[in-house]
C-alpha cells in the first residue's frame, strides 16, 4: 500500500474509488503512466488530500502471476524494486478530499478520460468513534417523505396513514444518512411514485451507499431490492440497516450491473454525473416499459441539461425536473 497524505483532516473526508490502467490519456500530456497520472491530478484536483494507491497481498500477486508463490517468509528481504500494485493492469486506488463537492468536481475532471474510472463515492467514517458516542446525527425530516432516524433510536421502521415513512440508517462508510440534498429528493421520489398508486414491485438500487433508497422503497412496500455498490467495505453497513429495518429478506447486494437481470418498476441511482452517463445505457435497460421509472440524482443544476437529453435520447421520454437548493432529481416515467 503506498498512501500519500498532505494533512490529516480535522473533519471526515470524502473518497472517490477509482480504477486506473497501466496508462491513461490526458489532454495536454498524451499516454502517461500511473505516477505521471497522480502528478497531474495533485496539480488540478482542489481539496485533494491524499492518494491510496491501494495494496496487493501475497495470495493476490501469486494469483496474477506476479510471484511464483504466496509463501513469504520474510517480506522484508524482498527486493526494492518489488511494486506489485505498480506492476497490475489495474490497480484500485482511493483518493481523499475535504469535502464533497471538491470529490465530486475530481470525478467531473476524470470523466472523459481513457484509462481511469470512478466507481464510487463516500465519505469516512472514522472506524474508532465509541460506540457509546454515535456520530453527532439526529432525526432528519425529510419533506415529502417523511423520516430518517439514526440506527441507535428506538422505534420500527413503516408508513404510517398519513403516509409518512420512518426508517432507521447507521452512516457506517456509506454515503446516504438523508441529510444530503439529493438522497432527500430520492426519498420523497419514492414516496411519490406510492402516493400516485405506482408499483414498487422490483427495486434497483444502483450505488447504493449506505442502502438508504433500497432501504426506503422496500419500507414502502417493494417486493425485492437488488443493491448494487462496487465498495465492498459498506456492504456490512447495508445488511445492518437492512435488518435494523425488517427488509432484510428483501435486499440483496451486488458489487456491478452485470450481476441483475430483467426488467425493474423502479430504477434509482444516485451518483455522480459522469457515472450516471457512462452506465445510462445499461441502467435504461433495466426499467419495466410498462409503467416503470428512473429516478436519477446526484447532479448539480448546471450538470442536469446534458444528463436530461443523454436519458431522453435512451428513453425516448420527457423527465420530471424537482429541485432541492442546487441539487437536481430527474424523473423518467413509462405510461
Amino acid at each position: 500500500m503506498n498512501i500519500d497524505f498532505l494533512a490529516s483532516p480535522a473533519t471526515p473526508p470524502w473518497i472517490l474509488s477509482v480504477e486506473i490502467d497501466t496508462s491513461v490519456t490526458l489532454p495536454e500530456w498524451g499516454v502517461v503512466g500511473r505516477d505521471e497520472f497522480y502528478a497531474w491530478l495533485w496539480a488540478r484536483a482542489e481539496g485533494l488530500l491524499g492518494i491510496d494507491e491501494g495494496a496487493v497481498t501475497t495470495i493476490d500477486a501469486a494469483a496474477a502471476g506476479l510471484v511464483p508463490s504466496s509463501m513469504v517468509i520474510d517480506s522484508a528481504a524482498a527486493p526494492p524494486q518489488r511494486d506489485w500494485v505498480g506492476d497490475l493492469p489495474v490497480a484500485h486506488a482511493e483518493w481523499w478530499f475535504a469535502n464533497e463537492p471538491a470529490a465530486r468536481s475530481a470525478a467531473a475532471l476524470i470523466a472523459n478520460l481513457p484509462g481511469c474510472r470512478f466507481r464510487a463515492i463516500r465519505v469516512d467514517e472514522p472506524l474508532d468513534r465509541p460506540a457509546a458516542f454515535p456520530a453527532p446525527l439526529g432525526p432528519i425530516a425529510v419533506p415529502g417523505f417523511g423520516a430518517v432516524l439514526p440506527a441507535w433510536e428506538e422505534g420500527s421502521a413503516g408508513v404510517a396513514e398519513t403516509g409518512e415513512a420512518t426508517i432507521f440508517i447507521e452512516p457506517g462508510l456509506g454515503f446516504g444518512t438523508g441529510l444530503h440534498e439529493t438522497t432527500q429528493l430520492c426519498l420523497a421520489a419514492l414516496a411519490e411514485r406510492r402516493r400516485r398508486g405506482g408499483d414498487l414491485g422490483r427495486v434497483l438500487d444502483y450505488g447504493s451507499g449506505s442502502g438508504i433508497l433500497g432501504i426506503a422503497a422496500a419500507v414502502l412496500g417493494a417486493g425485492q431490492v437488488d443493491a448494487i455498490e462496487i465498495d465492498t467495505n459498506v456492504h456490512a453497513a447495508v445488511r445492518d440497516n437492512a435488518r435494523r429495518n425488517g427488509v432484510d429478506a428483501l435486499v440483496r447486494l451486488a458489487v456491478d450491473l452485470p450481476a441483475v437481470t430483467g426488467a425493474y418498476d423502479v430504477v434509482v441511482a444516485n451518483i455522480v454525473a459522469a457515472v450516471l452517463v457512462e452506465y445510462a445505457a445499461a441502467l435504461c435497460g433495466h426499467v419495466n416499459r410498462r409503467g416503470g421509472e428512473l429516478f436519477l440524482s446526484g447532479l448539480l443544476a448546471d450538470e442536469t441539461p446534458v444528463v436530461a437529453e443523454h436519458f431522453t435520447r435512451l428513453l425516448d421520454i420527457p423527465p420530471q425536473i424537482q429541485h432541492r437548493g442546487v441539487w437536481c432529481c430527474l424523473s423518467f416515467q413509462y405510461e
